[in-house]
């Protein structure tokens, strides 16, 4: 997804050749990671959760899975093996932060990554929102998302994922609004994902932002991904 998340078919194998590609790849999905950074010439300035939550064998699954999909597996490493859960496991500890991973990124990538902005993950400006904008993505929640979502963001009657409180904050606290908004058109509605304009988008990621306690502003959450990637999510200190 332009500007947001980079591309994986001809680009893992890059990152696996790499003296320590192994480990760095296995961290991301462990950990995270945060921070502008540069594929194949473009930018991309979103956030990859961590996803230490999947057993050892997911995500060895999940990685193994990725370096040979998409034609990628004609371009491995020579003596390629494939990733094992023990492997995974020894990568657990210690533990890091999508920053640190970010860090480690340097020596994956064969030289230095792509110059962080000033939040480290894509924003330079806090997020803005209106009251306007906020009624108008309820509406679209309750149309289209609280079936899954419930009406408290957390109870859906299908177990969608929680959209507000601390597994928000975890995803999404450090990033852009590029990022979320990107994940939700990647995602969202489960039927049609990416079929709302790009208003209804923003609309609605105004209106989880205010559930997140986000403070409204006189200015509107903009549609496009430029602008939205100016925005952080990282709350002020």
């Amino acid at each position: 997804m332009a500007g947001a998340f980079p591309p994986l078919a001809r680009h893992v194998p890059d990152l696996l050749k790499r003296a320590d590609g192994r480990s760095y790849v296995g961290k991301v999905l462990l950990f995270g990671l945060e921070g502008e950074i540069n594929v194949n010439g473009n930018a991309f300035a979103g956030q990859m959760p961590p996803w230490g939550a999947l057993s050892d064998d997911e995500i060895a699954a999940v990685i193994n899975y990725v370096s040979n999909a998409w034609d990628n597996g004609k371009s491995l490493p020579s003596g390629f093996k494939p990733f094992t859960s023990d492997e995974i496991k020894a990568l657990r500890a210690p533990e890091l932060t999508s920053a640190q991973v970010y860090a480690l990124r340097s020596g994956a990538a064969g030289g230095a990554p792509a110059t962080a902005t000033a939040s480290g993950a894509g924003g330079t400006a806090p997020v803005s929102f209106t009251a306007d904008q906020v009624g108008r993505g309820s509406d679209i929640y309750s149309d289209r998302c609280v079936q899954c979502h419930g009406d408290t963001l957390d109870n859906g009657e299908f177990g969608g994922a929680p959209l507000n409180g601390k597994y928000f904050k975890q995803h999404w606290g450090s990033g852009s609004v590029a990022a979320l908004i990107a994940y939700m058109k990647a995602k969202m509605p489960p039927d049609r994902p990416g079929s709302l304009t790009d208003q209804s988008y923003a609309d609605l990621a105004s209106f989880l932002l205010d559930a997140n306690d986000y403070p409204k502003g006189d200015k509107e959450l903009p549609p496009d991904t430029a602008s939205q990637q100016k925005l952080s999510l990282q709350r002020g200190k």
